[in-house]
């Protein structure tokens, strides 16, 4: 029955050239607003344990545990779902995933035993990251079906920005939650996840009546003949590439296009490095600031810890724009040649947040540092899937998206949360700078080595 219902939408007859002209442009501001809301809400529901770090009554390590679960389940699920969404109808998969994970938040919010046990708390959390892999593969889809490559990084940018106003109204809907909870602060926490919960699940039902799954399916010409002026004679040889690739099954894809590319794997290994500084910063901003100055941490309040999870992500709002129009104009779409310089800023930027004096006092230069290394690592986080993307054929973006997002949570979220809690708790945050660091060199020299020059358009 699930199979029936992700099953794509066969092609409509071609409409009129009048119809095109008209419904073409109205299709495409559809499904990028869909894709963007719809994505924006994912992180409404994703990283709320992370939200509540400075609240919640446990140590680093439990906090680690529950967040590491749900990353590596989104790690895998990334992957798993880039296959199946790269076979399925987008219009169905991407609420569908948000309308599930709306009901995981609900249940942990109203069921009482959930929040109080680790273990309970960790399988659904486990559970809701599955369900969070669903997200990002269908938009990955839609971007390489409705926008044609030199007008991707435009669209993928503002696409891209979805994860931080996400992540920037998350602690506002928690918040929201805490406050219709009343005084007891075991009912505040569980608030903070069914109410987002219950807005996720509408979004997802008004999600479904705007997207759409290829232009074909709608009666309209793919985007290489709607945007034919677009693409270079050099393009050639990957259209014809993209029609080939159409005509093989997924693991014949996964053969041919995924595991023998060497530049998808250095750039899957560098997700994981910069994923690394992302989540090792956001994750743990709330705990790190709330910590007292005799714990190694910042001495400010809770409430302003969270408050600094979402100055980081708004400043990756910024970081993505400046990212894209580095990309676009200054180097000529390589996208690794941005992430090096970004990633530059990012290692002087921690160095300035690791030795900014603690106490209240500071709290205003460490929320400053925090836009900045928002905006210096959501660039290159932005470019993760869109570069995995360019370097396989259209048919398998959503397979090469996921394996980065594989790599990316899996590996990097998984040091970032488990691994760094247990270093906080046994060996101080010092040494968690020191591998943020660390990671943030090893991620530029990967990057570098999967820049691919075909891609670059220097030449223009």
């Amino acid at each position: 029955m699930l199979k029936s219902l992700l099953t794509p939408p066969a092609k409509k007859p071609r409409l009129s050239e009048m119809q095109i002209a008209r419904k073409y442009p109205r299709y495409r501001t559809q499904v990028i607003i869909s894709i963007f809301v719809g994505y924006m809400g994912y992180y409404f529901v994703r990283n709320t344990t992370s939200i509540l770090s400075g609240i919640l009554k446990m140590s680093a390590t439990e906090i680690g545990l529950i967040t590491c679960a749900s990353y590596i389940a989104y790690g895998i699920s990334k992957f798993v779902s880039g296959l199946i969404s790269d076979e399925s109808n987008s219009k169905i998969f991407l609420p569908l995933g948000l309308f599930l994970s709306g009901i995981v938040n609900i249940f942990i919010g109203v069921v009482p035993t959930v929040i109080t046990s680790i273990w309970l708390f960790t399988i659904l959390y486990l559970i809701n990251g599955w369900l969070q892999g669903m997200g990002w593969p269908p938009g990955a889809r839609t971007l390489v079906y409705w926008f044609g490559n030199k007008e991707r990084i435009t669209y993928g940018t503002i696409w891209n920005l979805s994860h931080n106003f996400g992540g920037a109204i998350a602690p506002l809907l928690a918040g929201a939650g805490l406050a219709l909870a009343g005084s007891d602060p075991l009912a505040q926490a569980r608030a903070a996840y069914w109410f987002p919960g219950i807005i996720v699940c509408i979004m997802a039902i008004v999600i479904y009546f705007i997207q759409e799954d290829t232009p074909e399916s709608v009666g309209l010409p793919p985007i290489e003949e709607y945007k034919s002026e677009e693409y270079r004679q050099s393009d050639q040889s990957k259209l014809q590439e993209d029609a080939v690739a159409l005509e093989m099954s997924m693991g014949e894809i996964i053969k041919t296009y995924i595991l023998p590319n060497k530049k998808l794997m250095w750039s899957s290994l560098y997700a994981a490095l910069v994923y690394i500084l992302r989540y090792g910063i956001v994750s743990w901003t709330p705990k790190f600031l709330a910590t007292s100055t005799q714990d190694g941490g910042k001495g400010i309040s809770a409430a302003a810890g969270m408050g600094g999870f979402s100055f980081f992500e708004i400043g990756g709002i910024a970081g993505m724009l400046i990212a894209g129009w580095l990309s676009a104009k200054l180097f000529k779409n390589s996208k690794p040649l941005t992430n090096v310089a970004c990633l530059v800023v990012t290692i002087v930027l921690l160095i300035a947040y690791w030795f900014v004096p603690a106490g209240p006092a500071y709290m205003f230069v460490d929320f400053v540092i925090l836009i900045g290394l928002g905006a210096s690592i959501y660039g290159p986080i932005m470019m993760v899937g869109l570069y995995a993307m360019e370097l396989v054929p259209k048919a398998a973006a959503g397979a090469a998206a996921g394996l980065s997002g594989t790599f990316s949570y899996v590996g990097g979220a998984t040091v970032a949360t488990l691994v760094i809690g247990i270093i906080v708790d046994n060996l101080g945050w010092g040494v968690a700078f020191i591998v943020f660091g660390v990671s943030g060199i090893l991620a530029i020299i990967c990057t570098l080595l999967s820049r691919d020059k075909s891609l670059e358009y220097w030449d223009n």
